[in-house]
């Protein structure tokens, strides 16, 4: 399963539309659409409701990791409407807090740093892309799963010289429509790194050799989890013979994992 989140209805119509979801009754103020793939939610505006919404569909299946999926519309200086953009770093601008998803794959569209607004910009002041959603959707998503299954996709919206106060709901709709083909792209390369993490080695086997804390145990399943989604093969724990102990068993996954190149097959 895929969750998207979304936080307006027109963000959300044209992928209903192209997916064919199915709509749900309206539950605690959410209205989620779904197949046997995708479960789309739409959140409403800003950090806050991104997070709950995140929240929302992960207590619907707490008991299986999902890919993780914020799209919609973005503001930014001088991109044209109608670019599409994934975020290859998210600032929450309340915070300063700042997250670097990771993207073991070929992007289906260019990446950028985004600012996530307490409020709607109306300067266009810096060279990011602004939106009011990814810091509250990502910094929740991440708890659920690794983070190159956490990604942001956004369509620009407005600039400098076509303001955010002229878009219409119409031309959300229309500029979504033109980049399903994109969406669609970046949406089974998510599905295809999903399938590939359900075969990741059993930790039981690194269990029967080191002994591993509770929160030892959840890194140890992440980190196997980015080794695959790199396309390489399972780890068998014969490799880290050379380890000690759980803590160096650890860093030397974490050490292997940041040496290897980006794919881009």
């Amino acid at each position: 399963m895929l969750n998207i989140i979304t936080a307006l209805p027109c963000e959300a119509k044209p992928l209903i539309k192209h997916y064919r979801l199915n709509g749900r009754q309206a539950e605690n103020g959410f209205r989620i659409y779904e197949d046997e793939q995708l479960r789309l939610i739409i959140a409403g505006i800003g950090k806050t409701a991104a997070a709950a919404a995140c929240a929302y569909l992960q207590g619907l299946d707490s008991h299986h990791k999902h890919a993780w999926l914020n799209l919609g519309i973005a503001g930014h200086r001088e991109l044209a409407i109608g670019e599409a953009v994934m975020a290859h770093k998210i600032t929450d601008a309340g915070t300063g807090m700042s997250w670097y998803p990771a993207m073991p794959f070929k992007t289906p569209c260019q990446t950028a740093a985004l600012l996530s607004l307490d409020r709607p910009n109306t300067d266009y002041n810096c060279d990011n892309v602004y939106d009011m959603e990814a810091a509250g959707f990502y910094s929740t998503a991440i708890r659920f799963n690794s983070s190159e299954l956490v990604q942001v996709l956004k369509i620009i919206s407005d600039n400098h010289t076509n303001p955010a106060g002229q878009v219409s709901a119409a031309q959300v709709e229309q500029i979504i429509t033109a980049q399903l083909t994109c969406i669609d792209k970046l949406i089974q390369q998510l599905v295809e790194l999903t399938s590939q993490q359900q075969s990741a080695p059993d930790i039981s086997q690194f269990q029967q050799r080191w002994h591993f804390s509770v929160s030892q145990q959840h890194q140890l399943q992440r980190l196997l989890q980015r080794w695959l989604a790199h396309g390489e093969n399972k780890i068998d724990p014969i490799e880290l013979g050379e380890c000690k102990n759980s803590k160096t068993v650890i860093q030397t996954l974490k050490q292997r994992i940041d040496k290897l190149p980006l794919r881009f097959d």
